[in-house]
């Protein structure tokens, strides 16, 4: 939610939903309303305008869930050249931003979650490491081995995994794979 000067809006998100809202109302077959390639920092401020607002409360009766995922690239470079084509070459590589590698997105995640999000993932930059990271993560049981807090997220872990069981894609930047992927092994419970 960016404006035409590509100034971020997150604190927009209340009247957003509210057309989701009045959307469904009228027989649109909304089932999420979702947040996706901007900067963790600002999915969370308009996931927290939303739940401030009234708004979490009236999505969930009218079951619509929030969807959270975000962009783990450094984006300030390429949004200051005011992304245009003929300047995007100037801004320089897109790299991900040191403090979303690994477990630093994760807690993004984590935040997102409580905040109100049913469905989490990642857009540019996110690799699997980090969906692997974030889904073991959830199904944890012992808080103390978690190294992202837990509240009352445990509690809906099976119930998120389920849902969002069959819904991983992610999108690497370059080479940049922060680790093997020989290693990784997503499963499903039958």
């Amino acid at each position: 939610m960016r404006c035409e000067g590509l100034k971020p809006r997150p604190h927009l998100a209340p009247e957003i939903a509210e057309r989701v809202l009045e959307a469904k109302a009228q027989g649109a077959p909304i089932e999420a309303l979702g947040f996706n390639c901007a900067p963790p920092e600002d999915i969370l401020k308009a996931l927290q305008a939303i739940e401030a607002s009234g708004h979490g409360l009236r999505l969930r009766q009218a079951k619509i869930r929030l969807a959270a995922y975000a962009n783990c690239n450094d984006r300030k470079a390429v949004h200051d050249a005011g992304f245009d084509v003929q300047k995007f070459k100037v801004a320089g590589p897109i790299r991900v931003r040191e403090d979303l590698k690994g477990s630093g997105y994760v807690q993004w995640c984590h935040e997102f979650i409580r905040a109100g999000a049913k469905y989490c993932g990642g857009c540019c930059g996110c690799t699997p490491v980090e969906i692997q990271e974030l889904s073991q993560t959830l199904l944890e049981t012992d808080g103390s081995t978690n190294t992202c807090p837990t509240t009352p997220l445990q509690d809906d872990a099976e119930k998120l995994r389920a849902e969002n069981e069959a819904s991983v894609s992610t999108v690497a930047s370059e080479t940049d794979m922060r680790s093997s992927l020989g290693g990784l092994a997503f499963s499903r419970s039958a």
